[in-house]
């Protein structure tokens, strides 16, 4: 247990510091989720009159498409002088080179996640209290580790079966379409003071979910 733990820091480790030095991944993400909030902001402020409703739009729509944006290019970094092939040579269980993989790309997620948070304060005036932004946190946090989830799975399958990339986003969104109803409900409400017992049982049951069949089926993804 202790060897498979260290090989999951490990690759953690890994893709932190190659992201550390290129910054590919991130800014790319960073920068088309502000674009997504600018959208927003030049088009729907005059038009919807509700901060919050606007807000909540934006950060969801952000995440959705800043975090396919992010796993393919994360795809792309392993893909690049065949880095997966000489990971896949190391002496260490698939399933721990998959949750490393799934623990970083939840943390490149729900980094740029917290980032447009904070844009659509900036920006369109979506100011939630601190409980309730607390909370979000929490939620932003469980969704992108279920983004991650099956987002690693689809992009190593996407780039090992040689498709082109465009696929890519049609086989991940309908598949993360639970983990984003469930957050854009539980933002309303935690708005609204409404109940969240049901999403938030639907989130994390559907991420675990998720891991479950990643952990499954990862070793014949990366099969050739």
């Amino acid at each position: 247990m202790r060897s498979f733990l260290a090989a999951v820091l490990r690759i953690v480790r890994k893709d932190l510091r190659i992201e550390s030095r290129s910054r590919r991944v991130t800014t790319t993400m960073a920068m088309f989720a502000l674009l997504i909030v600018l959208a927003f902001a030049f088009s729907f402020v005059k038009t919807v009159r509700n901060p919050a409703v606007l807000g909540r739009s934006a950060l969801w729509i952000a995440f959705v498409f800043g975090g396919t944006l992010g796993v393919t290019r994360t795809a792309t970094v392993e893909a690049d002088d065949a880095a997966l092939d000489g990971i896949l040579l190391a002496p260490v269980d698939r399933s721990a080179i998959y949750l490393g993989k799934v623990t970083s790309t939840s943390l490149f997620v729900f980094a740029v996640n917290v980032s447009t948070l904070g844009a659509t304060t900036v920006l369109l005036g979506y100011t939630p209290t601190l409980r309730t932004a607390l909370a979000l946190l929490g939620v932003l946090a469980v969704a992108a580790v279920g983004f991650a989830a099956v987002g690693v799975v689809v992009a190593t399958l996407t780039f090992r079966a040689g498709l082109d990339e465009l696929v890519l986003p049609l086989l991940l969104v309908p598949l993360v379409v639970p983990v984003l109803l469930a957050g854009v409900e539980l933002t309303a409400a935690l708005a609204t003071g409404a109940p969240t017992e049901s999403w938030l049982r639907l989130l994390v049951i559907y991420t675990a979910i998720l891991l479950l069949a990643g952990v499954a089926t990862f070793d014949f993804v990366v099969e050739e």
